[in-house]
């Protein structure tokens, strides 16, 4: 299915915006005390379960409403935003932009891993606005659903080596992954919106 194949590599683009902003958020709940690697992927999937709450809340209010709303201006208003997010994720990916996007700093002071994740997963980065523009004119709340289920795995890339290694975003492969998934979902959600308008 189409919609997990650009979710996956849409969450992967992500690293291209906030591994920089988001992780440092994370870490200090990972770090702030001395745990086993056991408890350390317990707050790891504490996080993860609560970003993964955020994008199946939001991907799926949005696709139902992109079902039931008919509104051929509407539909137009979510392909332009899907083309602009799309255009902005090309210009981060070559560098033109500073990557500084994700706004997460006012949620440090949050402890809860839950809470946390349920924030990073919903927060204003150009990939996740993207996505949710996409998922509206899927007009299906499933598809939406598999869309950010997908999503959610291509952004666990790299929470994972986190929990062992830290600030992922220092790591030179990392980075180039990011920057390759968000260039070419950027070239798809522009052509995608340029042949649907």
């Amino acid at each position: 299915m189409k919609e997990i194949a650009v979710g996956f590599f849409g969450g992967l683009s992500v690293g291209v915006y906030c591994l920089g902003s988001c992780l440092p958020v994370f870490l200090p709940i990972l770090l702030a005390e001395k745990r086993s690697l056991k408890k350390s992927f317990g707050i790891l999937w504490e996080f993860s379960l609560g970003r993964l709450l955020g994008y199946l809340i939001f991907g799926v209010i949005i696709g139902y409403l992109g079902q039931k709303i008919n509104n051929t201006w509407i539909h137009a208003g979510a392909l332009i935003i899907t083309l602009w997010m799309g255009i902005i994720m090309i210009l981060f990916s070559l560098s033109k932009i500073d990557r500084r996007y994700c706004l997460m700093s006012p949620w440090k002071r949050i402890k809860t891993a839950f809470l946390i994740g349920f924030l990073t997963g919903v927060n204003v980065c150009p990939p996740f606005l993207g996505s949710l523009a996409y998922v509206f004119n899927l007009r299906d709340a499933l598809k939406a659903a598999i869309y950010f289920l997908a999503f959610f795995v291509g952004t666990s890339v790299y929470l994972l080596p986190a929990t062992f290694l830290g600030f992922t975003s220092k790591f030179k492969l990392m980075r180039q992954i990011a920057q390759f998934a968000g260039l070419g979902i950027g070239v798809y959600f522009v052509i995608k919106s340029f042949l649907s308008l």
